[in-house]
């Protein structure tokens, strides 16, 4: 067992002397996946690159083939845009580990994105980290987990993460980690022409998880207002549901 029963510190330090001794090498990243993998064991992993206008990067990860199709190719063919990890560092960029349910908007559990790429593949929560960000970009680090009850379980992972991290960010900084430029074009934003600006901006906050009095606080308009602009959306769109309208989202990005 790799942290102490009682204690979020670990019992062993080897994993860390091993990634300390590759802090020069091309084998860091690599590295520090088996670090993190003998640390948190059975918690799946991705390393990525967030870019503030293109499309991330995935640079390493433990995932499965099915799990690598069904996730982090729709991912990055623009799913990201409703990540409230994504959203998060895009409003707030700092360093940190981050909950799930401390960062996403309050009705994201209900939302056709946490149903189809959470639930629908049994990940039941998930744990990012945020090492030395800009305003530009920022190298995230995930930690899914699928059991219903997962173990760790999230608050002990989170707070066993929140230990290494300090020392974590160092060797990132030590390896001289450095953000790549953003040039690029990322995946279009949700667009239809049918609808208006303010239209396609409350269709992506509702794609996201807001509710209608946080889209209302987001945007400075009255809650019926909001409500019109849905209206308005279904029947421009000729739908009825927020599934649908994710349907029309993920047939834009090319996503199956």
């Amino acid at each position: 067992m790799a942290f102490m029963q009682k204690d979020i510190a670990p019992t062993s330090l080897e994993p860390l002397a091993q990634l300390l001794s590759q802090v020069d090498c091309k084998g860091f990243l690599p590295e520090l996946q088996a670090c993190l993998e003998s640390y948190f064991a059975g918690i799946d992993l991705v390393l990525c690159r967030f870019h503030r206008r293109r499309s991330p990067e995935i640079l390493l990860h433990n995932l499965n083939h099915r799990q690598e199709a069904k996730t982090l190719h729709p991912y990055c063919a623009g799913m990201y845009q409703l990540d409230p990890f994504y959203q998060h560092w895009l409003n707030r960029p700092a360093a940190g580990v981050f909950r799930l349910d401390d960062i996403a908007p309050s009705e994201f559990r209900r939302t056709e994105y946490f149903l189809t790429y959470y639930t629908g593949l049994g990940l039941h929560d998930e744990l990012m980290c945020f090492f030395s960000p800009n305003t530009n970009a920022t190298l995230a680090f995930s930690f899914g987990f699928y059991q219903p009850q997962p173990h760790p379980d999230g608050h002990l992972l989170s707070e066993k993460m929140a230990y290494l991290f300090p020392l974590l960010q160092a060797l990132l900084e030590k390896h001289h980690w450095q953000p790549a430029g953003d040039d690029g074009a990322g995946s279009e934003e949700f667009m239809d022409e049918r609808l208006s600006e303010r239209e396609q901006q409350v269709a992506r906050l509702f794609l996201q998880g807001h509710s209608a009095p946080a889209i209302a606080d987001l945007l400075c308009i009255s809650p019926g207002t909001v409500k019109n602009h849905r209206k308005n959306i279904y029947g421009k769109l000729a739908i009825n549901s927020q599934a649908e309208l994710f349907q029309l989202f993920l047939r834009q990005l090319g996503v199956e």
